[in-house]
C-alpha cells in the first residue's frame, strides 16, 4: 500500500512541471547518461579471450519548488540499469546476458523554512531494483523494497549559487519488504521487517571552480533502537547486530569533458553488521554519452 502511494505521488507529481498553472515556480533537471563498453576477438585468437559488451544507463531527474509560505520541497529520482553480453571462451556463442547494474532510488524532502536556525522536515525515501533475478527462472520485479520515513531538524551549512551543503537529523522508522518464493516455487511469500530510531543525513554538492568537474556526495547514518525481529534473534549469535549504526556514503565526482560526454568516478561505502562484518565498497569509472535535458 505505501509503494503505490509513492508511485501514485510521483506521477501526479512530475506532469506539474509542464501542465500546472504556477510551473515557473518548479525547478526541474533531466540528467541522462548511456555508457557503453565492448571489445572483440577473430575466432582465431590465442589466449583464450572472449568478446563482451557491458552497457549502463543512468538517470537522475529532480523537482523542487519554493512555496511562497516559505515551504520547500525536493524530489530526486535516481534509476540506473545495466546488461553485460559476453561470449563463451572456447565456443565463441553469445551467452544470455546479465544484470550489471539496477537501482531505482526516490527521495522527497519537504522543509518549513521560516524558522531560520533549524528548520523543520519531513522526508521519504525509497530504494529498490527494477528486477530481483536471484532465482534467474523466477524473476521478481521491484523487490525487495527500502522504505524509510523520518522528520526532525535540517542545517544549511553552506549556499553559494548551485554549491550547498545541507544536513540534518531526526527520528526515523525503516521498513524492509521482501518477497520470494516457497522452496517448490508453487506460491510467493513476503516478509516485512521494521525498525526504528535516529538518522542523519548530509547532502553535498561542489563544481570546482574554472572546472566542469563537479562532486556530489551524500552520507547517511541510521541508529536503531527498536527492531521487530529482536526477540526472534535474542538467542542468536548476531542478535545485537542490528543495533549497530548502518552507514551508507555515496561520492560522484563527473566532468563534463565534450558537449556530450563525461567522465565519473562513483565510489559508495556501505556499512550493515546484519549483512556483513566488515564495510562493502563499489566503485565504478564510466565514460559516456550525456543528456541535460533541463
Amino acid at each position: 500500500m505505501r509503494l503505490r502511494m509513492c508511485v501514485v505521488g510521483l506521477l501526479f507529481l512530475f506532469p506539474q512541471v509542464t501542465l500546472g498553472q504556477d510551473s515557473l515556480t518548479w525547478k526541474p533537471t533531466v540528467d541522462l547518461t548511456l555508457t557503453l563498453a565492448q571489445n572483440a576477438y577473430s575466432d582465431n585468437w590465442a589466449g583464450g579471450d572472449a568478446g563482451s559488451v557491458t552497457w549502463v544507463a543512468n538517470g537522475n531527474l529532480g523537482l523542487e519548488r519554493q512555496f511562497p509560505t516559505s515551504w520547500n520541497w525536493r524530489n530526486a529520482l535516481r534509476l540506473a540499469y545495466g546488461q553485460t553480453h559476453s561470449q563463451d571462451a572456447e565456443t565463441k556463442d553469445w551467452r544470455k546476458p546479465f544484470k550489471s547494474t539496477d537501482l531505482v532510488d526516490f527521495e522527497s524532502l519537504l522543509r518549513y523554512l521560516n524558522w531560520k536556525t533549524l528548520p523543520p522536515y519531513a522526508a521519504l525515501r525509497l530504494i529498490t531494483q527494477f528486477e530481483d533475478a536471484s532465482v534467474s527462472a523466477h524473476k521478481l520485479y521491484f523487490n525487495p523494497i527500502d522504505l524509510t520515513e523520518s522528520f526532525g531538524v535540517t542545517r544549511l551549512v553552506y549556499k553559494q549559487e548551485d554549491d550547498e551543503i545541507l544536513t540534518r537529523a531526526g527520528v526515523g522508522l525503516r521498513q524492509k519488504i521482501a518477497r520470494g518464493y516457497a522452496e517448490d516455487f508453487t506460491r510467493k511469500k513476503t516478509e516485512t521487517t521494521n525498525d526504528g530510531g535516529l538518522e542523519w543525513v548530509t547532502d553535498g554538492k561542489y563544481k570546482i571552480p574554472q572546472s566542469h568537474v563537479v562532486w556530489k556526495t551524500k552520507l547517511t547514518a541510521f541508529k536503531a533502537f527498536f527492531y521487530s525481529k529482536a526477540k526472534e534473534l535474542k538467542t542468536a549469535p548476531n542478535a545485537d547486530y542490528w543495533k549497530a549504526v548502518d552507514v551508507n556514503w555515496e561520492n560522484t565526482l563527473s566532468a563534463q569533458v565534450a558537449k556530450y560526454l563525461v567522465v565519473s568516478l562513483y565510489l559508495q561505502w556501505l556499512y550493515d553488521k546484519e549483512v556483513d562484518l566488515g564495510g562493502r565498497f563499489k566503485e565504478t569509472i564510466t565514460i559516456g554519452f550525456a543528456w541535460k535535458m533541463i
